[in-house]
């Protein structure tokens, strides 16, 4: 009997070197190294025309998908593109091209989803130690959001068991107890957008006191204003999401096109904070 199982090298189809029985047959083995190519050869004309292997917006890159939260947002970018797509395809002439690549949008949408809810296991966590402090100074409207969105990341990590069949609930479906959930995150959005809008209020409030803290220096007025739009944009962030969780958890049915497209913002709305 042989050591090994299959053939290591060639003999075997999945060996390192198989018997190719077509063009297509070659044109799969050599896409991975054709890439690996190409890349070395890239940076061989890079290092020729600017002296350096390195390059600003690759090391940046390489941060931002290092971030778990980047990733996630760009994942979520794709899901609800795919939304998009199925929605739009649902007003399409059946004989459309891209109707025979619905299966392959629905599987890239759901296999994202599920990705995304697999790594958001203790994405709780950060969150109780601000609701202590919370609680502590009295901030009711920050308290009662984080305690909202505790329980929605408790309660889709109990989705996530019933989905794998690790929990039964004898009352609820997985897909009921994930609706009712998305109800939770709904509620939340509101409570953000409400956060924003104080933030907004404190700060030119103070402006409007001179205080130091926000007209003290160019570099405090700048980073006022900038907290300032950085909040107005997560209000449209939580509009958006809020829009999207209405449909999502099927208390309000529209149509996933527009829904998608909205996935789509507020998902890049996330991911631009990471860049």
């Amino acid at each position: 009997m042989s050591f090994f199982k299959t053939p290591v090298v060639n003999g075997h189809k999945e060996s390192l070197l198989p018997a190719i029985t077509n063009g297509a047959h070659a044109t799969q083995l050599i896409t991975g190294p054709v890439v690996m190519v190409l890349a070395a050869a890239y940076q061989l004309a890079k290092k020729k025309l600017t002296g350096t292997h390195k390059g600003e917006f690759l090391s940046h890159l390489w941060k931002f998908i290092s971030k778990a939260e980047a990733r996630d947002k760009v994942g979520r970018v794709v899901q609800y593109g795919c939304r998009a797509l199925q929605g739009m395809l649902a007003h399409m002439a059946k004989d459309y091209w891209l109707h025979a690549w619905k299966p392959v949008i629905g599987e890239v949408q759901t296999t994202l989803a599920w990705a995304r809810r697999t790594n958001r296991w203790g994405k709780e966590l950060p969150h109780i130690p601000a609701l202590g402090e919370a609680i502590t100074r009295k901030d009711w409207l920050e308290a009662t959001q984080r305690t909202i969105l505790i329980t929605f990341l408790v309660q889709d990590h109990i989705y996530w068991l019933l989905k794998m069949g690790i929990l039964k609930f004898q009352n609820y479906t997985a897909i009921e107890w994930h609706r009712r959930n998305l109800r939770f995150i709904t509620s939340s959005h509101v409570f953000n957008f409400a956060l924003c809008v104080r933030d907004i209020k404190r700060i030119r409030d103070k402006q409007e006191k001179s205080d130091p803290s926000v007209t003290g220096s160019a570099q405090a007025l700048q980073a006022a204003d900038s907290k300032i739009q950085e909040n107005q944009m997560m209000m449209v962030r939580y509009v958006l999401t809020f829009i999207q969780m209405l449909h999502v958890s099927g208390v309000k049915q529209m149509d996933d096109w527009y829904i998608g497209i909205m996935g789509m913002m507020s998902s890049a709305i996330d991911a631009s904070k990471q860049w």
